[in-house]
């Protein structure tokens, strides 16, 4: 079942890490907590919508077979892309939206992008976890010194950088076409090895890239900018890559995407996360049912780790109302990570 209705006056609004994935919840605290935080329009949407629950795919030893988010693939959807797993272009997405993809197109060969962002590699226990980059908080100047350092080691195997924000570069090269990555926001604060480009046997322009990685790590273990760092910078992360194709769509038309239960999500804080729900059931769901109510069509999208739930404001049937009349939703089943399935 696709993403994205056809239908094409739906406003779709999209909620990333809309459903709690804590990964220790004592089932007493999540429901008490829930129990302290009144959501009306949350409720008042999900009793009145068609509600279905879509679920991915595991591959053995607990790795998800897909290496985005759900919140990534329907975006992608959105944006009509078409393409092969690990290979959703934000980088060459970005890259146009600041002129760059413009200036290339005459270049020599086709190629596509990537983004590369600075990160600490945690090491505990024989595993290593990726921090959130965020936390390094780098400044302008640190991210340029490190791009001086870093870039000519990338132009020998034929990539190409280019500042964006501090911490976060694009990079562009041949060997990025079709090259499956995990995204930033599927690794942060987990082990690292399921995840690493080309997996337990890099080929080709994996094996390349990891190894330009190791190289990093060595020049960054010994680079001036750390030296009064509390939070090291020793590696980067390759995500976003792969080149903008065919299908893509400029205007995607009405989708909004409210990231704001992000941070407190990743860094696993119930009651932050709780407060931002809070004000988006006042902000965003608010007007939501009220254009609803005007007959304009709407979808809400809740989305997890592993799984996303679809609320259409079509009007429920009648056994999903009287089921709900008799037994009705709570929050700790619209929220749950496996909610039950109408």
């Amino acid at each position: 079942m696709p993403f994205v209705s056809p239908v094409s006056n739906l406003a779709l609004t999209v909620l990333p890490y809309a459903l709690w994935t804590a990964q220790e919840a004592p089932p007493t605290a999540w429901t008490q907590a829930l129990q302290a935080v009144p959501l009306p329009n949350l409720l008042a949407w999900v009793t009145q919508s068609q509600r279905r629950v879509e679920a991915q795919t595991s591959t053995t030893g607990g790795a998800p077979a897909r290496l985005a988010l759900p919140h990534e693939q329907i975006q992608a959807q959105a944006l009509g892309w078409q393409v092969a797993e690990g290979c959703l272009p934000w980088a060459a997405l970005r890259a146009a939206e600041l002129g760059l993809e413009a200036q290339e197109l005459a270049s020599d060969s086709p190629a596509a992008w990537g983004f590369i962002s600075l990160c600490h590699w945690q090491v505990s226990h024989g595993q290593v976890t990726l921090g959130d980059p965020a936390h390094l908080a780098l400044d302008d100047s640190e991210d340029e010194r490190l791009f001086h350092a870093m870039r000519g080691f990338f132009a020998e195997d034929g990539l190409t950088l280019y500042r964006d924000v501090p911490g976060r570069w694009l990079v562009r090269g041949t060997c990025l076409v079709d090259l499956p990555t995990a995204s930033l926001d599927r690794v942060i604060g987990r082990n690292i090895d399921p995840w690493l480009v080309g997996g337990d046997a890099p080929s080709g322009a994996a094996k390349l890239l990891r190894r330009l990685q190791n190289e990093m790590q060595m020049l960054l273990y010994t680079h001036a900018v750390n030296e009064h760092r509390t939070l090291s910078i020793n590696s980067f992360w390759l995500h976003g890559t792969g080149a903008l194709p065919p299908t893509h769509v400029s205007s995607p038309g009405s989708v909004n995407v409210v990231s704001s239960l992000r941070d407190s999500a990743l860094q696993q804080d119930l009651m932050t996360w709780l407060a931002a729900w809070q004000r988006i059931d006042a902000d965003v769901l608010g007007p939501l049912r009220t254009a609803a109510a005007q007959g304009q069509p709407q979808r809400l999208i809740l989305c997890g780790e592993h799984e996303h739930h679809v609320y259409d404001s079509t009007r429920s049937n009648t056994w999903q109302r009287l089921r709900r009349h008799f037994n009705p939703l709570r929050l700790d089943a619209v929220l749950a990570v496996t909610a039950p399935k109408e």
